[in-house]
């Protein structure tokens, strides 16, 4: 199999419409067909010298023939050759930049759309980094944890920040580096980086929001006396988050024949094309015996095996105008027949702001719908749930993910601690 052609724009001259007191330069466009990254080059050669208009466009125009001629025949910056032998990529990986070691990941990491465009987002920042600090010619084998610092760094302040964007904080940061880490992982893989130079960056420090934290009793009770009235089939969704830590999207992916109500339990399989799972393996959820009527009562088995549970009574592509006339009003997802098995799925946006609407705006609970997941899970602690369990149930890959409720379970070994130590002298002796 032959090396992937390089790509590359016609050599043009620019010669700033006759003003021969600028510098005169060739220019084109170079992409590698390895990394996907194009990179731009000039080329002046003398053309300079000459002070003549028609001369010196002479001479630049030569140039960029010349530069034509040399692309035509596989000149490039990266040493690339057509050489049908695998040793041939694998020298050209060895060659790779950091920055277009990433790059390279970027264009061959398997992961769903929204992934991929959350670690772009990531290199493209740390490009520009790396050109701020000269780091961008630094080869990928040579990259050390030192310079992963610096580029975090960097990010972390307003220095060559672009129109639009925003310097990082502690929690971008954070976030950053995960998806940093785990391509990183994924070039060690490929063996173009012999470890991670991420690994062993601490993150930085978050004041927890109150917007993450677990619904309070009380608006537990409020948010079940509002829905049960106003929008039962969206109270059953969110019990299906509370209950089993399914993410919101994962939920709505969730189709008929995912649910065994006899067993009982939920199986997803992950389909990279659907996006239907955070997660690579298959996993199975238990349904308990609170989460189970929920699910009884919407009689599943009456419907299609292809259908979604939580779906949309509308058929995608034909609009939904004049909808709410005959319900007075209501309209989209905040319509009764909404999240009921059905053909057409309901967008992760869609429950978002249907959420903000609902208990945000007219309940006034101020969380997000996140914190339905953090109360599943920090009830089930307090219930006596073991931190491992929780994390087999939940899908978190290490117990770092599972931390954050590790607070509930200090409070439940502090229960224990004063419920159930033992006196200095039996009660009889004092």
């Amino acid at each position: 199999m032959n090396m992937p052609a390089v790509t590359y724009t016609e050599p043009r001259l620019c010669d700033y419409k006759g003003d021969v007191t600028k510098p005169w330069f060739v220019y084109f466009d170079i992409t590698n067909p390895v990394t996907n990254q194009t990179i731009s080059k000039q080329f002046r050669s003398g053309i300079n010298y000459y002070h003549d208009t028609d001369e010196r466009r002479k001479a630049g125009l030569a140039l960029a023939k010349t530069w034509l001629k040399k692309l035509e025949t596989g000149w490039n910056p990266w040493g690339l050759t057509d050489d049908p032998s695998p040793s041939s990529a694998v020298t050209a990986l060895e060659k790779l930049s950091f920055i277009g070691a990433l790059e390279f990941a970027l264009k061959s990491y398997k992961a769903s759309s929204a992934t991929i465009r959350a670690y772009r987002t990531t290199v493209n920042d740390l490009k520009r980094a790396a050109r701020s600090l000269s780091l961008h010619d630094v080869t990928a084998k040579d990259f050390r944890r030192q310079h992963v610092k610096l580029l975090l760094d960097c990010c972390l302040t307003s220095k060559n920040i672009p129109k639009g964007r925003q310097v990082w904080t502690n929690a971008a940061h954070n976030k950053n580096l995960t998806y940093l880490h785990a391509l990183c992982e994924y070039l060690i893989e490929w063996e173009v980086l012999e470890y991670n130079p991420a690994h062993k960056i601490k993150p930085l420090p978050v004041a927890e929001t109150e917007k993450y934290v677990p619904l309070t009793e009380k608006e537990k009770k409020d948010l079940y006396e509002f829905l049960v009235i106003n929008h039962y089939k969206f109270f059953v969704y969110l019990m299906v988050l509370y209950h089993t830590g399914i993410r919101p999207k994962e939920i709505l992916s969730l189709k008929i024949r995912d649910i065994d109500l006899t067993k009982p339990e939920i199986k997803i399989i992950p389909i990279l094309e659907e996006e239907n799972s955070k997660v690579k393996k298959i996993r199975y959820i238990p349904i308990n015996n609170h989460l189970l009527p929920f699910l009884r009562e919407m009689n599943l088995e009456e419907y299609s095996q292809d259908y979604y549970v939580f779906g949309s009574p509308f058929v995608s592509g034909k609009g939904n105008r004049g909808g709410g006339s005959s319900t007075g009003g209501v309209i989209g997802a905040a319509r009764p027949e909404y999240f009921s098995p059905s053909p057409t799925r309901i967008k992760r946006d869609t429950v978002t702001k249907l959420w903000k609407s609902l208990i945000k705006e007219k309940l006034g609970i101020d969380k997000h719908q996140y914190a339905m997941k953090r109360t599943g899970g920090d009830d089930k602690i307090l219930a006596g749930m073991e931190l491992d369990e929780l994390r087999e149930l939940y899908g978190h890959g290490s117990k770092y993910m599972t931390e954050k409720y590790a607070k509930v379970v200090k409070e439940v070994y502090k229960k224990r601690i004063i419920e159930n130590s033992p006196s200095f002298l039996p009660a009889a002796e004092k």
